[in-house]
């Protein structure tokens, strides 16, 4: 082949690599709503979708970046990716995601509510919307318990798609409907303090948990990360995470463990000690104390939806 033909060859390929369609989502996949999971997401090059899609990601790490703003991306994050937004997946390391595609204008068509958070490109303000200047903002993080209901609502989309009857399709919308709720609900802008110093200082503390929260770290260990004195971390924790750093701890903890059970074969005890609980019977009262219920009935709820 010539290097005037090998030349354009790469052209076509980047361009098919550029813009996504339905076409390419796995078969069985189609408009106006598609769910498709992504385990051991590998780095990807810029690329755009034809589609609107939300992205939840369920373990690891990576960057989501946005011409040259990169975003962290971690357990629990929630955020949506507009129709001919060019992004790229970087720096992945054991990234699972969930991916729901949704064509905007069907659902817009529905209710008036629904056409106007289509329409406005509003389905709630988080992720890549920065103005020139600014700094790469953030996604949506959600706490356990929101995270955990937001998972079983996908659970129970994905099954509802794998059927054909036309029962399953509209429940299938009815639950990608009470997701998108469920977000809007919890997408609050958080507030600015003013005090990059503090903020930074917590900051590296809340990165140290999701990095070291199957160990068996102490408040020592978290604080000492943030170069402060124990009282004054104490009181910039609690300021601006609303907890106690323990009690972060302990539900950034039972996230992972929620996740596990509904993502992974492992029993409770073995799910127990990977989140960094040294005692399966006091995982289960933590757990039943924050989602009402057991892990293991939870983990059965997740396999019959």
């Amino acid at each position: 082949m010539s290097s005037t033909k090998k030349a354009k060859h790469q052209l076509k390929r980047e361009a098919r690599l550029r813009l996504l369609g339905w076409s390419d989502l796995p078969k069985g996949h189609g408009p106006p709503l598609a769910l498709v999971r992504a385990t051991e997401h590998p780095e990807f090059p810029k690329h755009h979708h034809e589609f609107w899609e939300i992205v939840m990601v369920t373990r690891g790490t990576g960057l989501m970046v946005f011409g040259s703003k990169p975003l962290p991306i971690k357990l629990g994050d929630v955020f949506v990716i507009g129709r001919d937004q060019e992004h790229a997946y970087r720096e992945t390391h054991s990234l699972d995601i969930i991916n729901i595609a949704f064509d905007p204008a069907y659902i817009g068509s529905v209710h008036p509510v629904l056409g106007d958070w289509m329409s406005k490109d509003a389905l709630f303000a988080v992720g890549p919307r920065w103005r020139p200047g600014e700094s790469p903002g953030e996604c949506l993080h959600l706490g356990p318990s929101e995270f955990a209901r937001a998972l079983d609502l996908v659970q129970r989309l994905e099954a509802e798609l794998e059927s054909a009857s036309a029962e399953a399709r509209v429940a299938a919308f009815a639950y990608f409907l009470l997701l998108v709720t469920l977000l809007r609900r919890h997408c609050l802008p958080r507030e600015a303090t003013g005090d990059a110093a503090p903020s930074t200082r917590v900051g590296r503390a809340v990165e140290f948990i999701e990095n070291h929260f199957a160990e068996p770290i102490t408040i020592d260990d978290i604080a000492a990360c943030s170069h402060v004195s124990r009282r004054h971390f104490f009181r910039i924790f609690e300021q601006a995470v609303g907890l106690a750093p323990m009690e972060y701890l302990k539900k950034v903890r039972l996230q992972k463990a929620a996740a596990m059970l509904l993502t992974t074969k492992a029993n409770v005890t073995e799910v127990a000690f990977a989140c960094g609980f040294n005692d399966s019977n006091y995982f289960s009262s933590l757990y039943h104390k924050e989602y009402g219920m057991s892990p293991s009935r939870f983990k059965r709820a997740g396999r019959m939806a």
